[in-house]
């Protein structure tokens, strides 16, 4: 967990965003079109390893129809979010949210690996 992250307490989805409130009362808005491009999962994070790919991706992305996703728990710390279009594949850490919603780079700057860890 990133050091100065406080606790995540309230998440509320609106109709093209959702508002991450934490324990400290600070409240952060990020769109869906933000979150879908930031997808941790196998098939979409090489996507944006380099800027051509990346703003395809984001392309493809903003021709899905605008949707409130449902949003599952997976364990104690990480979200998922399941959409009707696009991929829903993404297991997205407290960690990643907090960088999206400080409008950081979630991936620090790594391209994807895939493999054995």
């Amino acid at each position: 967990m990133t050091d100065d992250m406080p606790t995540m307490v309230r998440l509320e989805r609106n109709e093209l965003d959702f508002t991450l409130t934490y324990e400290d009362r600070s409240e952060f808005v990020v769109s869906y079109d933000d979150l879908r491009h930031a997808c941790p999962c196998a098939k979409c994070s090489p996507l944006r390893n380099d800027d051509e790919s990346s703003k395809s991706l984001r392309r493809d992305i903003e021709k899905l129809p605008a949707e409130k996703p449902k949003i599952r728990k997976v364990g104690k710390y990480a979200l998922g979010f399941e959409w009707v279009a696009g991929c829903s594949s993404g297991i997205y850490r407290f960690e990643r949210l907090w960088l999206l919603a400080n409008r950081l780079d979630p991936d620090n700057g790594k391209p994807y690996v895939h493999g054995a860890w």
